[in-house]
């Protein structure tokens, strides 16, 4: 029997989506706030924090808002050293993270061997 992929690929997947349609399609909401700030705060580390497989949730919970908050900074500040300011292409940047995160942990799971 395989392991169950758990919920945080699909929240990860889901939440980039829904923050790329609604800051590429230009939508003027209080959701789209919302939705960016949830993106921006969990999803960049949660996606790399689960690959390190801590266990903990409370310690992955802090660990994730802490590196999503430094990569949300690092990626801001290396595009803005390099001249090539722009919201929309660090949300980008932050979005293929996450979903490259959350494909990893999809294929670990795959891959793991069954107990």
């Amino acid at each position: 029997m395989r392991r169950s992929v758990g919920v945080w690929p699909a929240v990860i997947i889901g939440s980039s989506i829904v923050v790329g349609i609604l800051t590429f399609a230009d939508v003027e909401s209080p959701v789209r706030s919302a939705v960016s700030l949830w993106f921006l705060i969990a999803c960049p580390g949660m996606a790399v924090v689960r690959l390190i497989g801590v266990g903990e949730t409370a310690v992955e919970l802090t660990l994730a808002v802490a590196l999503s908050l430094a990569l949300d900074t690092l990626v801001a500040m290396v595009m803005l050293y390099a001249g090539m300011w722009s919201p929309e292409g660090s949300l980008a940047v932050l979005i293929g993270v996450s979903l490259v995160g959350a494909g990893l942990q999809i294929l670990r799971t795959e891959r793991a061997p069954s107990a």
